[in-house]
């Protein structure tokens, strides 16, 4: 009898947790129909701001941003991507022209246009073209001992970058990039400091010389695998013909590791002559060191960094990356481990397009300089 007993009580055990499983199952699969639904219904609303067609596919966003320096920002964000029809292209390539105009809380009004155009296997050019009005600060090379005192001022931008290769072979492009810009100035403060710096009565600055460029990314927009690198170096004119060199060198590397991807960089940019306060390297902002919240907060005439980033996918077209940051500013290239500084942070992700991996990004990060940073923008950092 005891073991009848025993068999009835396993049984019924069995049951109960057969039971209580099919119910959880049900449960998940309810939840999985819910985030389906979700997804469904976020497609639909995209559905409405996308626009395709034989030749490419228009999107139109609501622009919206943030960082220390420019406030909470929004506005419009058209972008425009196609494929070449009558051409073979580079694999992992896409043609973006995204435009945006925005506003800030903190005053500034940005109108930028933005080519990357991959013409043939042979020919790429990218362009850029702003008008920018931003109230902004500005703060001395970092190895300087006023460092930590800031400049207010009225800035005011008008012109173009751009950039022109030629496939070499093995995936390797030469050719030439060229800037032409007009600024000018206005201090804000009674401290009539400011007006001492070089360039800081505003005019033109060009600036022209060689690029070379070896990509073998699987995809430009969100490489999984496949290193890039860049080396480059342009002679700058401003203000009544004064002259400097800037020097720059960028690799990066990306390793598949299943749906993650561990994305590397190391970058150097060191600039010598007559510069312009505005022409200093940046080790900071939403493109370098992302803790560095400001990006004109650490600036020098010698800047490098090397740092790592996970990208995971989550859901539908959310993602999420963390990343380890390190660099150093000063005034002319070294190492220093005791000038070393260090960031951290992650961020998510989001794919506007329907196709291709263009991301809206959102990154939050601190550093071991006392200063954190807020970012929001389209693109990865690197």
């Amino acid at each position: 009898m005891r073991l009848l007993h025993t068999i009835i009580l396993l049984l019924t055990l069995v049951r109960s947790s057969a039971a209580d499983c099919q119910e959880n199952n049900q449960q998940n699969q309810g939840d999985l129909k819910g985030f389906d639904s979700l997804a469904a219904l976020g497609e639909s609303i995209l559905s409405r701001l996308t626009f395709e067609s034989d030749q490419g596919i228009w999107t139109v966003y609501p622009a919206g941003g943030y960082s220390q320096r420019t406030g909470l920002e929004f506005g419009l964000m058209p972008v425009y991507s196609w494929k070449n029809l009558k051409r073979e292209t580079p694999v992992g390539t896409v043609n973006t022209l995204s435009s945006s105009l925005q506003f800030s809380t903190k005053g500034m009004v940005e109108l930028r246009s933005e080519l990357d155009w991959y013409h043939s296997p042979d020919w790429q050019l990218s362009v850029r073209l702003e008008a920018l009005r931003i109230h902004d600060q500005y703060w001395d090379a970092w190895s300087l001992p006023q460092s930590n005192t800031a400049n207010n001022y009225e800035a005011k931008r008008l012109g173009l970058k751009m950039q022109v290769l030629r496939h070499a072979g093995h995936r390797i492009y030469t050719g030439l990039h060229t800037q032409v810009w007009h600024h000018q100035f206005k201090p804000e403060d009674a401290d009539a400091s400011f007006g001492g710096h070089t360039g800081s009565s505003g005019d033109w600055l060009t600036g022209a010389g060689p690029v070379i460029v070896m990509d073998r990314r699987d995809h430009v927009l969100y490489p999984r695998r496949g290193s890039y690198m860049q080396a480059s170096w342009a002679l700058f004119t401003h203000e009544k013909g004064n002259v400097y060199q800037n020097y720059l060198m960028d690799f990066r590397h990306f390793i598949d590791a299943g749906k993650p991807v561990v994305a590397l960089q190391g970058l150097w940019e060191y600039a010598s002559g007559n510069l312009p306060f505005y022409g200093l390297p940046l080790l900071g902002g939403k493109d370098r060191l992302r803790g560095i919240g400001h990006s004109k907060r650490v600036v020098d005439q010698a800047v490098w960094l090397l740092r790592g980033e996970l990208r995971m996918p989550l859901w539908w077209r959310f993602g999420a990356v963390a990343f380890v940051e390190t660099g150093q500013a000063s005034a002319r290239p070294s190492f220093d481990w005791n000038e070393l500084i260090f960031s951290q942070g992650g961020g998510l992700r989001f794919r506007i397009l329907p196709k291709e991996p263009l991301h809206i990004r959102v990154d939050v990060a601190w550093s071991s300089a006392g200063t954190q940073g807020l970012f929001i923008s389209l693109k990865e950092a690197f």
